[in-house]
């Protein structure tokens, strides 16, 4: 009875591999191949599957066992097709759609425990009297300790209407919560406003299918104010999202007529150009700054990528992420879903910037030959050398502190958190609050003393393993002093990155601060772009005319 069950199952599983996938026209030689193999390699992958299932040594989960067989093909592949299954509907909603069902809360990690971080004003959270710096330890009966963030994303989201059931840690106090999840709407833009002399400034976090919508609500609002002297596009950060919502933002800026984008597949006939069909709320009369860094990326890198062969307007900060490659989501059997890369994309000037090299680095070979994209330099409208793979280089680099071991440990151990919450009990009120060297100075002395920071280098945790092995190997007296003065040095360096690191250090510090004395997101948001350099970069660029149009000039 089990064979039988077993057996049947292998060949649906077989059957809907099949079926699902797409019709193809047959038009040669060439696609009688593909079907060859397709057929012949089922044939085997149904017989092993079916071997494993029923004559292997142990018992097998045959889900799992798919699913592995399944992931270990796809990473053969570029890093961007995956296999969704059906427990992952949200992320796909999300990515489409801007949307999902959850409670309205954003967790993090601190002190190894999972710990609400923000709470979304009008949703179950809220209302039900969750708050910021609560410890989740138990949802619907099942125990949080020890469990991963996407662990609690996968317990809160759901459909919309139906309940949950949360256990916190508040303080000494256990307190439980029953949530009824929502349909919670993310909005692409978080920040909007004018924020200096008829400059306006947007916040794009991501591209959904409102995106569009939330510029245009954001332009208009910026033109009802009086006149628009630039506009400071913000696509730091911001991971992408849908093409065509990229296009749509792309014909707010850009002049009628103008081609946005080229995309390509693997067939000869698969090309489209983008051009642009609207007149542009905010044309090149307007002068037009855009922010990205290494984690702006595919749509955003449309957007950079336009403005900049176009010359519409000025790329400032550092180069973006590098990724050159377009997804669409194909549904499989039983509410699964394949997200599978499908074209590459192109800029207007023919540029495809696609940073990782997925063709040398598969040590599978699995990819055909395929001749490799060779011209590194193109030009702008305007006749300025742009330059190919790698992502999106600004016209103007702003550098910013890189990331160093001891900002990754101060973010680690939510350091900023914590100093946060005693510097604010210790200093109630906070209306005359203001950020100063005095503030830094505080902190570093509350760092270097914390037992709770455990902070310790590379060089120190490498200097731990050499102690080891003196030990085990007993190595000379003369060696351990030698490990001895080498340890005392290292611990003198293990701030030495505190001075470079103070105009991080300084804002996330004023952030944290700014949100224990509960000031409003507005505000926070506005004195953290006082600080920021890039922004701040942005804006002189802005105010300087002749400046400006000599960054957009052919050298």
């Amino acid at each position: 009875m089990f064979r039988k069950k077993i057996f049947r199952k292998v060949l649906l599983v077989a059957a809907l591999c099949l079926f699902a996938a797409p019709v193809i026209t047959f038009t040669g030689d060439g696609d009688d191949d593909v079907y060859t193999q397709i057929n012949e390699n089922m044939d085997v992958f149904g017989k092993l599957y079916k071997e494993i299932m029923l004559d292997y040594v142990d018992e097998i989960d045959g889900d799992k066992f798919m699913k592995a067989g399944i992931e270990g093909m796809l990473g053969t592949l570029d890093p961007y097709t995956n296999f969704l299954d059906e427990s992952r509907k949200d992320e796909v909603d999300l990515i489409t759609t801007g949307k999902y069902g959850g409670v309205g809360i954003t967790v993090g990690m601190k002190d190894s425990m999972i710990v609400i971080t923000e709470i979304l004003e009008g949703y179950s959270a809220q209302k039900e009297g969750l708050r910021k710096g609560d410890k989740i330890i138990e949802i619907d009966g099942s125990s949080m300790i020890g469990r991963k963030m996407g662990d609690v994303r996968s317990f809160t989201r759901g459909e919309p209407g139906t309940t949950m059931k949360m256990k916190v840690v508040r303080g000494e106090r256990e307190i439980e919560f029953t949530l009824t999840r929502q349909e919670i709407q993310l909005k692409n833009v978080s920040y909007k406003g004018t924020i200096e002399d008829g400059i306006g400034y947007i916040k794009l976090d991501r591209f959904s299918r409102y995106a569009e919508n939330e510029i245009v609500d954001a332009l208009t609002e910026f033109k009802a104010k009086g006149e628009l002297k630039g506009i400071i596009l913000d696509l730091r950060g911001n991971p992408g999202g849908l093409l065509d919502a990229a296009i749509g933002i792309l014909e707010k800026f850009v002049e009628k007529g103008n081609l946005l984008l080229t995309t390509k597949g693997r067939k000869l006939d698969s090309e489209r150009k983008y051009f642009s069909d609207e007149t542009p709320i905010a044309g090149k009369d307007i002068p037009l700054v855009l922010l990205i860094d290494e984690n702006s990326a595919s749509a955003s890198e449309i957007v950079a990528g336009a403005i900049q062969d176009l010359d519409r307007g000025v790329i400032v900060g550092t180069k973006s992420f590098g990724k050159g490659l377009v997804q669409v989501f194909q549904p499989l059997s039983f509410g699964n879903q394949l997200k599978i890369t499908n074209q590459k994309y192109y800029t207007p000037s023919g540029r495809w910037i696609q940073s990782k090299n997925y063709f040398k680095e598969n040590k599978y070979g699995v990819f055909k030959p395929n001749p490799y994209f060779n011209q590194k330099e193109f030009r702008t409208l305007n006749g300025r050398i742009v330059y190919a793979e790698g992502g999106i280089t600004p016209d103007k680099i702003i550098d910013v502190v890189k990331n160093n071991e001891l900002l990754e440990a101060l973010n680690y151990e939510d350091m900023y958190y914590r100093f946060a919450s005693v510097y604010t009990e210790n200093n109630p009120g906070g209306e005359s609050f203001v950020m100063n060297d005095e503030i830094l100075n505080q902190f570093y002395t509350y760092i270097t003393g914390s037992t709770e920071f455990a902070f310790n280098t590379s060089a120190e945790r490498e200097l731990t393993h050499l102690k080891t092995v003196a030990e085990e190997r007993h190595y000379s007296e003369k060696v351990n002093s030698y490990i001895g003065l080498l340890e005392g040095e290292l611990k003198a360096e293990r701030f030495k990155d505190y001075e470079a690191s103070k105009p991080v250090i300084r804002q996330k510090l004023e952030f944290e601060i700014l949100k224990r004395y509960n000031k409003p997101d507005k505000v926070v948001i506005e004195t953290g772009l006082k600080e920021d350099l890039q922004v701040q970069a942005a804006l002189g660029i802005l105010k300087d005319k002749g400046y400006y149009n000599s960054l957009l000039e052919s050298k």
